[in-house]
């Protein structure tokens, strides 16, 4: 599996972090995770096969996730010069295919009204599908919104996890067991709010309950670079951590290197320890 970082950030505005998306490869499927704001316009700046996407996974309904949902039927409707015939399946949440139509319904285009068929999965977690070509998608509930998914993906002996948006929970650590690769929130160094989300030092943990090999960690309502995070997080946790900006790109289940993608700045260099 390859792993190439949409949007690392969230709805705090940073030139170097957008909101949360990020693109998967695996078994020749092409799979979006979320899809915030400005995420579809960066597939193409980071050199990704955008026309050719098989499915896009949402965790949740906030709009720092699902934003871009309509910018990307629209350009895959319109901005698209090659004829198209393989589905597009949309899978999330029970409601995910309401929220869509209420896209439809709000911007009065016919996003739905493709070319090729563009069919809805909702998945009531605990819940797993076969993608297809090898991969298979796993879901689980995560205490932040009534909808909220984490999201496993597994393919080629590789795994792959994806928190979305969650508060501490006991049960991730398990759904996330021996991950290669857990991108993982980290929406604040200390919240004396108790807001539904993971500090640094619940990240950390999470990361080392589950075995994880790799934390990717995302979602930072600060500047994770300025604040150090990568070494707040190596204090907990003793695998190895990234601290990425967008258009970061990783091997999951393999031993290479972190690269870069075609048209990303030399500006944004990456966190790691």
């Amino acid at each position: 599996m390859r792993l190439t970082i949409l949007g690392a950030g969230t709805c705090a505005l940073s030139p170097y972090r957008g909101a949360s998306a990020y693109w998967v490869e695996a078994g020749g499927l092409k799979i979006r995770l979320d899809s915030g704001p400005g995420s579809v316009h960066a597939m193409a700046r980071f050199g990704l096969p955008w026309k050719e996407v098989t499915h896009q996974i949402v965790s949740h309904f906030h709009l720092d996730h699902v934003h871009d949902l309509p910018a990307l039927l629209f350009a895959l409707k319109y901005g698209r010069p090659e004829k198209r015939s393989a589905p597009l399946e949309i899978i999330g949440p029970e409601g995910t295919e309401a929220l869509v139509c209420g896209f439809v319904d709000l911007y009065r285009m016919r996003f739905l009204r493709q070319e090729f068929p563009v069919r809805f999965r909702e998945l009531d977690p605990p819940a797993e599908r076969d993608l297809g070509k090898g991969v298979r998608l796993r879901v689980a509930k995560t205490p932040h919104t009534p909808e909220s998914l984490a999201i496993r993906l597994e393919s080629g002996g590789a795994a792959l996890g994806y928190t979305g948006d969650t508060r501490p929970s006991s049960e991730l650590a398990t759904f996330f067991a021996d991950v290669d690769v857990l991108i993982s929130e980290c929406s604040f160094l200390d919240d004396p709010r108790d807001t539904p989300h993971l500090t640094a030092d619940q990240t950390a943990d999470l990361a080392t309950a589950a075995g994880a090999k790799h934390l990717v960690a995302t979602h930072a309502y600060f500047d994770p670079e300025e604040e150090r995070l990568a070494e707040r997080l190596a204090r907990r946790f003793r695998g190895r951590i990234t601290v990425p900006r967008d258009g970061e790109t990783l091997d999951v289940g393999a031993p290479g290197a972190s690269r870069k993608r075609p048209g990303r700045s030399r500006r944004s260099p990456r966190t790691q320890v």
